[in-house]
């Protein structure tokens, strides 16, 4: 396979654009970290809590309906 000049510099910019996106992904996994450190929680804990809003603010009602379901849940134990 022979690359052009332009295809070659078509795999630079991705490989640069996953490079952006590995640090950016570390950076979130320590800000969560960092917040997770500051309320005294563990991270998977405020990434759930993160999840359910990114749900919430896709469909309202989720959060509702989590509840209603934690709620069930207390009961039958």
């Amino acid at each position: 396979m022979n690359l052009d000049s332009g295809t070659k510099r078509k795999f630079e910019e991705i490989l640069n654009q996953k490079e952006k996106l590995k640090e950016t992904q570390d950076n979130l996994k320590e800000s969560v970290k960092e917040l997770a450190d500051e309320i005294a929680v563990k991270s998977a804990f405020v990434n759930r809590i993160l999840g359910l809003v990114e749900k919430e603010r896709a469909k309202p009602g989720v959060i509702s309906d989590e509840r209603d379901i934690v709620s069930a849940a207390g009961e039958v134990v």
